[in-house]
């Protein structure tokens, strides 16, 4: 067990300020969708779910349309937006200036409505550029590629010492109260705090850190899947005729029936056009397989791998960071556990340093009897089954699963509040 107090200790130390540096740039991106919602002077378009089949029949009336009532701009790439029924086509073009513009128009087939995506003024400038700031911190430390794997390794440590800490838990806990504060600023009354805490958002923590580990493993490991598939290209391409969007589509079609397209960029006449799409084994998967097209001598061909199937592991890692805490009751439960976090985190170090200083202690707080192991664990494993069935419920289970995420927040959030009331001395 000392062993094991050490490693938890260290690791602790080591990571500690990092895992704080992503508590606190997490709690604004709770709400960013919200926030971004709020600022925007122009909202982006949305016409309603359609599928990607009738979504991409279209995309022929909107390269017309373009042709028609913006001659002279080129489309440089095309997107699919399911959820919102519109085709994102954008464009390039160059002005009397010898400049060169950008632009994005969403195309709508069903109404056959061209409008801009999105505008570029929103209400605010300083709070735009503080969410920008918050999520580079939270994602890369503002460092790019290699403050991603820093922060990932740091992600992980903090996973260790959540982990470490459970395992520690009846090494420290033993006959004294659950949920009991001897009060005062002594090392034992900050770890009270710090015991107790870190049971009630263990799981929370825990898996709000793996899948962050998750999240930075996937955009890592599809940067170098991209690598793979573009290494196996013809050193020299040459394209003996354009490749048509119109032809792309119908291609995709033909050759991969199974899955959706997401994304088309044109050819020149020495590079590939290239098409995203769906992952055959998980198509909601946030980036697609890669497929690049090459037109030789006997006609259209194309270069591609699939996917590594671990990549749909972190993917499905990644659902339990980002969309189980869509309604707002679900985003102030999270900043509640957020915060919770925080204090963990604090009061750890908080008792660390007090333990150097000579304060006199207040004795822990005991149990009335000596616990059996089943006992010790029974409060802590229900915080854990509660914590699950909230992370859980919302992804499995619709609208229903929002409220039974609720519900099991809240009581576990209840119960913490009865626990420490029990035990405050």
């Amino acid at each position: 067990m000392k062993l094991l107090y050490r490693l938890h200790r260290w690791i602790s130390a080591i990571c500690a300020l990092f895992f704080l540096l992503l508590c606190l740039t997490g709690l604004p991106l709770i709400f960013s969708g919200d926030i971004y919602r709020w600022n925007e002077v122009d909202e982006r378009p949305s016409f309603g779910e359609l599928s990607y089949q009738e979504l991409w029949s279209g995309g022929a009336a909107g390269l017309d349309r373009i042709s028609a009532e913006m001659p002279g701009r080129s489309v440089d790439a095309i997107s699919a937006y399911a959820d919102r029924g519109v085709l994102l086509y954008s464009l390039t073009w160059q002005e009397e200036n010898g400049g060169m513009r950008r632009a994005r128009f969403a195309y709508a087939p069903v109404t056959g409505g061209l409008v801009p995506w999105r505008g570029t003024h929103v209400k605010s400038p300083i709070l735009a550029d503080f969410m920008g700031t918050m999520h580079n911190l939270h994602l890369k430390m503002s460092m790019g590629r290699g403050g991603l794997i820093f922060l990932t390794i740091m992600c992980f440590l903090s996973f260790l010492s959540i982990v470490g800490g459970i395992l520690l838990y009846p090494f420290f806990m033993r006959r004294r109260l659950f949920g009991g504060t001897r009060g005062g600023t002594s090392a034992g009354n900050f770890f009270d705090w710090h015991n107790f805490l870190g049971m009630v958002t263990a799981v929370w923590a825990g898996l709000m850190t793996l899948s962050g580990v998750a999240i930075a493993a996937y955009i890592i490991g599809h940067g170098s899947y991209r690598a793979d598939v573009e290494a196996t290209l013809p050193t020299h391409i040459h394209n003996q005729a354009p490749i048509g969007y119109e032809e792309m589509i119908v291609y995709a079609a033909e050759h991969f029936p199974t899955q959706n397209l997401l994304y088309l960029a044109n050819a020149g006449e020495d590079e590939p056009a290239v098409m995203t799409l769906t992952d055959e084994g998980r198509p909601s998967m946030f980036r697609g397989q890669e497929v690049y097209l090459i037109r030789t001598e006997e006609g259209l061909t194309h270069i591609t791998q699939p996917m590594p199937r671990w990549l749909a592991l972190c993917d499905s890692l990644r659902t339990l960071h980002l969309y189980n805490h869509a309604t707002m009751p679900l985003k102030l439960i999270w900043t509640v556990l957020d915060i919770l976090t925080i204090v963990v985190i604090v009061s750890g170090f908080a008792g660390w340093l007090q333990r150097h200083r000579r304060k006199k202690e207040i004795p822990p707080i005991l149990t009335d009897e000596t616990r059996s192991i089943t006992g010790m664990w029974s409060m802590p494993v229900l915080f854990a089954l509660l914590s699950i069935i909230g992370m859980a419920a919302p992804l499995l289970y619709a609208e229903m699963g929002d409220h039974i995420g609720i519900a099991a927040w809240g009581c576990a959030l209840l119960l913490a509040i009865v626990l420490w009331r029990r035990g405050k001395k």
